[in-house]
């Protein structure tokens, strides 16, 4: 059986992404693992596949992480879904589309005439609060679909991500599902520059080249507990910009929205063994 996708990247953060209403994609965990393999399939943090859910009008979108898990959600992968969506006219012309995931509806716009910078909207389901570890440290918990710790740093590029970010995904406090883990550094909150951030994602089990709900996330926590304003630009590993807004009613948090770019790399096709359609 040949499958068809398009190699897609947010910020560097690399996905597969599919049209699983035409493709039988297979959501087995070790076929997704398979091929999302850097050196044996074709190489992703990722895979997306979207559905178009005729009964409910609805486009849906399964994230998997390359361990071949589901994800609740990821903001750089929504904004590549969003991107194939319009790029494959699955919602016609449309540059504002609603996609269903696991966490909830998100609503998403194409922001430019080339379809490659997207603005998302994701929810805070989990407000965010400080954890002191047993070392001392504060980091703060909580969930932008999926959950994530954020600690700030000093020595940004020179710490030992690997370690580190696996200390506190898989810390006893954040047990039983952990956490990704979002470093940041920043020299004020004036935003006189952009705020420098790095993750190591639950699911893949190293560091991304980016992270769109560690973005948020940070995002959040910078507000709240930093004194930044309600507009947060980070710059990721890859080199990318992501923007972050909060929406605010008085002193309730009522959105977030994240806006990035959302690339196609190359498309292509697989040939699938049928064992792994199950």
């Amino acid at each position: 059986m040949k499958l068809l996708f398009d190699k897609m990247h947010g910020a560097g953060n690399d996905f597969i992404v599919a049209d699983n209403s035409k493709c039988n994609w297979s959501e087995n965990p070790d076929f997704i693992h398979s091929i999302c393999d850097r050196h044996k399939g074709i190489g992703a943090d990722g895979v997306i596949l979207i559905k178009n859910d005729y009964s409910l009008n609805q486009l849906r979108m399964t994230y998997f992480n390359s361990d071949g898990s589901v994800a609740a959600m990821c903001g750089n992968g929504l904004r590549c879904a969003a991107a194939f969506v319009y790029r494959h006219k699955l919602a016609g012309h449309k540059r504002q589309v609603q996609l269903q995931g696991d966490d909830g509806l998100h609503d998403t716009e194409i922001i430019n005439a080339s379809g490659t910078q997207v603005k998302i909207s994701l929810t805070n389901s989990e407000q965010f609060h400080p954890v002191v570890l047993e070392n001392g440290e504060t980091v703060y918990k909580g969930t932008v679909g999926v959950p994530h710790a954020i600690a700030v740093r000093r020595n940004l590029e020179t710490m030992n991500l690997r370690e580190e970010g696996a200390f506190l995904r898989h810390h006893p406090f954040f047990q039983p599902q952990g956490v990704n883990a979002d470093f940041v550094s920043f020299r004020s909150p004036d935003q006189t520059e952009p705020v420098l951030i790095r993750t190591y994602e639950r699911g893949v089990e190293d560091e991304t080249l980016a992270c769109g709900t560690g973005c948020a996330s940070a995002g959040v926590v910078l507000h709240h507990f930093f004194g930044f304003s309600q507009k947060v630009c980070f710059l990721c590993r890859g080199n990318d910009h992501i923007e972050v807004e909060i929406l605010k009613v008085g002193s309730n948090l009522k959105g977030i929205f994240l806006t990035g770019p959302a690339e196609t790399a190359f498309t292509g096709e697989i040939s699938v063994e049928t064992n792994f359609q199950t």
